[in-house]
């Protein structure tokens, strides 16, 4: 049986905060049995040397007891079965994890895009010893060289990707989606640690000055944040840096991220 298909974007894998903490992005779930499931959630595009993650998650049934996820060519589509996956060329195991039978999983996937090309990951839940297939999904990503300077004003990375990871205020507030020319993640940082005094209003830091435009509901970026939060751009001379700040950050658990550090 086939069910609903939702996508959202590895480097290693690790535990990942519950599902619902993400949002899917788009579709990619297909379910081989009416309680099995998996979901994959990431972006469909990332800039080259941006790191990013998809979310693994889903419930385990019946006899269904390992999860499998392969990191495959753009072409074909994945296969309708782990096994038959499995006989593939030019696939990268990804994921081999034991899951307990009747019960919710969720890891996350940690990525760099190093190529400019679409990729494809394959998920599978599976009985280890028969290799019969319970539930699979799949989901597609493309990296995309940046725009070059010239073309205008950089705008903050896509949801899931960054070049530094999101980072926490003691108020909760959260900055996220970093992107930059010409920075790096210490500078860059540096900078954002201006934008929670800011709330929303220009400020200089670290000798970038810095401009926001408020975003919300059908925005970009709006997968990982609720209400209205700023998508902020800060340039000093020809380098640029571009994030998002709000105070209802959704993509995952504000707990989990690391309080960012005052400058020097």
């Amino acid at each position: 049986m086939v069910g609903s298909r939702r996508a959202l974007v590895g480097w290693t894998a690790s535990a990942a905060a519950a599902a619902a903490a993400a949002l899917a992005l788009s579709p990619a779930t297909e379910a081989f049995a009416a309680k099995s499931s998996i979901r994959l959630r990431g972006p469909k595009v990332n800039t080259l040397g941006a790191r990013f993650q998809y979310a693994v998650s889903g419930v385990a049934a019946g006899r269904a007891n390992h999860l499998y996820v392969w990191e495959a060519p753009s072409t074909p589509a994945c296969a309708g079965t782990s096994g038959a996956e499995a006989r593939r060329a030019a696939l990268a195991l990804f994921a081999s994890r034991a899951i307990a039978g009747h019960g919710r999983f969720s890891l996350v996937l940690r990525f760099v895009a190093r190529s400019a090309e679409k990729h494809r990951l394959c998920a599978y839940l599976v009985n280890r010893r028969s290799g019969k297939t319970f539930a699979r999904a799949e989901a597609a990503w493309t990296n995309v060289a940046p725009p070059p300077p010239s073309a205008g004003a950089l705008q903050p990375a896509a949801v899931g990707s960054g070049l530094c990871p999101a980072r926490k205020f003691p108020d909760r507030a959260v900055v996220a989606q970093f992107a930059a020319t010409g920075a790096k993640c210490a500078v860059v940082e540096a900078v954002a640690f201006g934008a929670d005094g800011a709330q929303g209003a220009a400020f200089s830091s670290a000798g970038f000055s810095c401009a926001a435009a408020p975003q919300g509901p059908g925005s970009p970026w709006a997968a990982a944040w609720s209400g209205t939060y700023y998508a902020y751009n800060c340039s000093a001379g020809a380098q640029q840096i571009a994030f998002n700040w709000g105070t209802q950050y959704i993509y995952a658990p504000v707990d989990s991220l690391q309080t960012i550090r005052p400058p020097g």
